[in-house]
């Protein structure tokens, strides 16, 4: 009795002191998507840009990153070392407006026509480049004068000419989302996947070591965020943390990079590792809530996702469609897309039972009950509320990172071609069963 009394206090001063050392946000912005933005909405940033611009904290946050280029690339620092970078551009900028938040550019929803994504509109960041140096001319970043490396036109330089190359499917981040038991594997996935096809897909400053000039990095590096979270959610903890790390095995104390240009605080990469946390005081319209206490080493302490569902309870008795928990395994933000992606996964598995490795998570769940497919055609804000006899949506491979941006990063060419490998080899197994791409 005299042990279990001890070990009961022992665990209350460890949550305590876990507490103390990791303050919990009292208060949290939600950064949308880009997506959902109105002209207004885009004017206001572009307004929060400019005096940022003015103040050179754009060039310096250029600067930085090339700066920390190899420190943050192919390593696992990639993660919260990003976050915490997006983090501190939106701080600096709600000094100018209070309300301003860094918009995620979920790019899974342009995949397959980038070029025709709303977030590339004029009103928005504008489109492609003009010009034999392929200038920006319209958009929030419209005309403008970049200092750093050098002075020259902002840049942007779509990588088929007037378009741009397929990115990656919402289907792929979900497999990724769902098998990846190691942070290290899927920040691969992440890296050279998505990651990197955005970048090449819009081109000029983009495509370069000092991409923080094009604002598009901001929104990009907020959905990769996302992301994470979602797989954070989804793996065994929301601290693991594994792969290569400045000396060595990448640990939780391993410094936060940083450079005089950008000051983040100090400090180990723990104190990024979990929203809602150690000034981490933002979420997303489209994930789980942080969790109500800190997490130990090891676990996810509390990993409720606001509507009583555990979202590491991958068994559900009641078999209850929660779109809420769905977008848990999934990589799109589209939740009433999400939900449909699950359950025509789960039915394809009668075809293509390999797919089960792809998505352990959906498996979990078994076939679909006919409740559950019932979903996909009632309550619809993504098409007509019947879909029969519609032409089954068949999904597009990725582009290939180029070998310039695969030098650029000092990646292994051969595992960035693995990677590249297995995703088409999944797109081919969706494409070869009944699979239709809600999307």
């Amino acid at each position: 009795m005299f042990i279990y009394h001890f070990l009961a206090v022992l665990l209350a001063v460890s949550s305590t002191a876990l507490a103390q050392d990791n303050p919990k946000c009292q208060g949290l912005r939600t950064r949308r998507s880009a997506h959902s933005l109105s002209p207004e909405d885009w004017q206001r940033i572009g307004d929060v840009l400019s005096k940022l611009h003015e103040d050179g904290v754009i060039s310096r946050f250029a600067k930085s990153h090339q700066a920390l280029f190899e420190q943050v690339h192919g390593a696992t620092a990639f993660f919260p070392f990003h976050r915490r970078f997006v983090l501190e551009l939106e701080n600096m900028g709600r000094e100018i407006d209070p309300e301003f938040t860094v918009p995620f550019w979920d790019s899974t929803l342009d995949y397959d026509n980038p070029a025709g994504s709303p977030v590339l509109r004029r009103e928005s960041i504008g489109g492609n480049g003009s010009g034999p140096d392929r200038c920006q001319l319209e958009g929030i970043q419209g005309d403008w004068t970049m200092d750093f490396p050098d002075r020259h036109c902002l840049r942007r330089d779509f990588n088929q000419g007037d378009s741009i190359e397929p990115w990656v499917p919402a289907e792929v981040i979900s497999s990724y989302i769902q098998s990846d038991s190691r942070l290290s594997r899927f920040g691969e996935h992440i890296e050279y996947g998505i990651h990197g096809v955005v970048h090449l897909g819009l081109g000029g400053d983009a495509a370069t070591r000092y991409a923080p000039n094009d604002f598009f990095f901001f929104m990009h590096h907020a959905n990769i965020d996302r992301l994470w979270w979602l797989w954070q959610n989804s793996a065994g903890s929301m601290l693991a943390y594994d792969g290569n790390g400045p000396n060595g095995e990448a640990t939780l104390e391993d410094p936060m990079p940083q450079t005089g240009d950008v000051d983040l605080g100090g400090g180990s990469v723990r104190s990024a590792m979990v929203i809602g946390y150690n000034g981490m005081c933002y979420t997303y319209d489209s994930v789980p809530d942080p969790p109500s206490q800190y997490p130990g080493d090891g676990n996810n302490s509390d990993n409720n996702n606001g509507n009583g569902n555990s979202n590491g309870n991958d068994s559900d008795p009641n078999r209850e469609i929660n779109s809420r928990k769905m977008q848990i395994f999934s990589g799109s933000s589209n939740s009433a897309g999400n939900a449909k992606e699950m359950i025509r996964i789960r039915q394809a598995f009668a075809q293509q039972d390999v797919l089960r490795d792809y998505f352990p998570r959906s498996a979990l769940l078994g076939v679909p009950t006919r409740e559950e497919i019932m979903v996909q055609f009632t309550n619809s804000t993504t098409g007509p509320p019947c879909e029969c006899g519609a032409p089954r949506r068949i999904l597009s491979y990725p582009a290939r990172m180029s070998r310039m941006w695969i030098d650029m990063h000092g990646f292994n060419n051969t595992l960035v071609e693995q990677v590249y490998q297995e995703a088409c080899h999944l797109i081919d197994l969706l494409n070869n069963s009944s699979y239709s791409s809600p999307y």
